[in-house]
């Protein structure tokens, strides 16, 4: 069947739809041919049956009269086989035969021998008086029929096979339309995505129903889709890292080189600068890095058991200093109970950093941030809540992608290198956690993350 392999779809399933009729149309001429024949035997059996009864005084009365079955033939119109021919109409005693009271045939067509039990099945007794001196048998009980018997049974299967042969071609016809149904749109299918496979990812396939095609139509748009965003994406990325690698490189080449030209000093407050660039610049490689295996999956934790109050409560002794600075309250509200977590402690810290360092830069000075930690069911779910401006729903889709920024008009100073989102996202999905967002533009967003609870026992 590997030569099959190569033939058209199309022609595939033509084949295939062609042998499934013929071989039903095989089979129902079979089965109806034989259930007609079986029925005719019967309907015929019964009438000669009817009518040997009818005949049988007949051939008492010849019998009485002669004593014996000599000349018997021109009783029903014909003489003895070999001795001539018979009327016009045809052969009577080819519809039924006459048998001796010892089961001999005395004319007619039956097999050699025929047991009494049979005879009385089938037969019509022949009784002179009060004494069965033969029995006649309809010939069609032994499956022999007469010419127009035989006729009408040709006639009928010529019958059945005509409508065979009809109803395959209207199956043949329905069964076209059906498939050039399930081809065009596969043929849409296969050109769109040649089309994509030279790069073109504009091509789009029309859905045509809510069957599986047309799943597959929708699918195959998405899987475009994502793959064109996905392209944007990464062309986006690559301008977004050679920006944000060549302002410190920028700034790092700018100080040196003026120092060389003798313009700068090489004071401590100058190296601080160069220092503080290059800081900058490790500080965003390492982002990058991690980030990357992240996504990829090979992001090395180190899990142990630990209390997520202990891990917040580091990381609000690190950030707090910072919100003093600014004039932000951070409210703390946490669980009284412990919440036992499997984490890996810097990773989350991390996490928790980025968001609040997120709060942070769109919070007013003298505005408010809420960190709060609750459980719910099997999980304990922590969020930042700010009352900044908030996100627009058309950006809140993407907030956790690499280098976004709420404001574009924000530099990097203020608006950060938008991957702490990006990086939060990933390191909280590795503990098999959730991160969302929420806002209200002009009333502030929240940040919500959730963890898997590790209960004893």
């Amino acid at each position: 069947m590997k030569f099959l392999r190569n033939i058209p779809l199309a022609i595939r399933l033509w084949l295939v739809f062609f042998v499934v009729i013929a071989i039903g149309m095989s089979i129902s001429y079979i089965l109806a041919e034989r259930a007609t024949t079986q029925q005719f035997i019967v309907f015929s059996s019964r009438r000669n049956l009817e009518q040997a009864q009818l005949l049988a005084p007949l051939v008492a009365e010849y019998y009485a009269q002669h004593g014996s079955w000599e000349g018997i033939e021109s009783l029903l119109g014909r003489e003895r086989p070999g001795r001539g021919k018979g009327p016009p109409w045809g052969d009577p005693w080819q519809r039924f035969s006459l048998l001796d009271a010892n089961g001999r045939v005395v004319i007619g067509q039956v097999p050699a021998e025929i047991s009494r039990e049979v005879l009385d099945s089938v037969g019509a007794p022949v009784v002179v008086n009060g004494v069965r001196v033969a029995w006649l048998v309809p010939t069609t009980e032994m499956q022999h029929f007469s010419v127009v018997e035989q006729e009408f049974l040709r006639s009928t299967r010529g019958a059945i096979l005509l409508a065979g042969v009809i109803a395959a071609g209207a199956a043949l016809v329905l069964g076209g339309l059906f498939l050039r149904n399930i081809l065009a749109p596969l043929r849409q299918l296969e050109r769109a995505s040649q089309r994509l496979t030279q790069g073109d990812l504009s091509q789009r396939v029309p859905v045509t129903g809510r069957d599986e095609i047309g799943r597959l139509a929708e699918s195959f748009n998405r899987m475009v889709e994502r793959l064109e965003r996905s392209e944007k994406l990464r062309r986006q990325m690559i301008a977004d890292i050679a920006h944000e690698l060549r302002t410190p490189l920028t700034v790092i080449q700018g100080d040196l080189q003026a120092i060389l030209d003798g313009v700068y000093e090489p004071t401590p407050a100058v190296i601080a600068s160069i220092h503080e660039e290059s800081l900058l610049l490790a500080r965003l490689v390492a982002d990058l890095r991690d980030l990357s295996l992240a996504e990829a999956g090979e992001l090395r934790l180190e899990k142990q058991r630990a209390d997520l109050r202990d891990v917040i409560r580091q990381t609000v002794t690190v950030i707090e200093p910072r919100l003093a600075s600014k004039r932000i309250v951070l409210t703390v509200k946490l669980p009284d109970e412990p919440v036992p977590v499997e984490i890996d402690p810097q990773r989350i810290q991390q996490v928790l950093l980025n968001i609040l360092s997120n709060a942070e830069r769109y919070t007013p000075e003298g505005g408010q941030i809420t960190l709060s930690a609750f459980t719910r069911r099997a999980e304990v779910r922590v969020s930042v809540t700010d009352n900044g401006p908030g996100i627009a729903p058309e950006e809140l889709p993407y907030v956790f992608e690499r280098f976004w920024r709420g404001d574009r008009s924000r530099s990097r100073a203020t608006g950060g290198t938008g991957l702490g989102l990006a990086i939060a996202k990933q390191f909280v999905e590795a503990h098999g956690g959730q991160i969302w967002a929420e806002s209200t533009p002009g009333k502030g967003s929240t940040f919500t993350f959730s963890l898997p609870v590790c209960y004893a026992g």
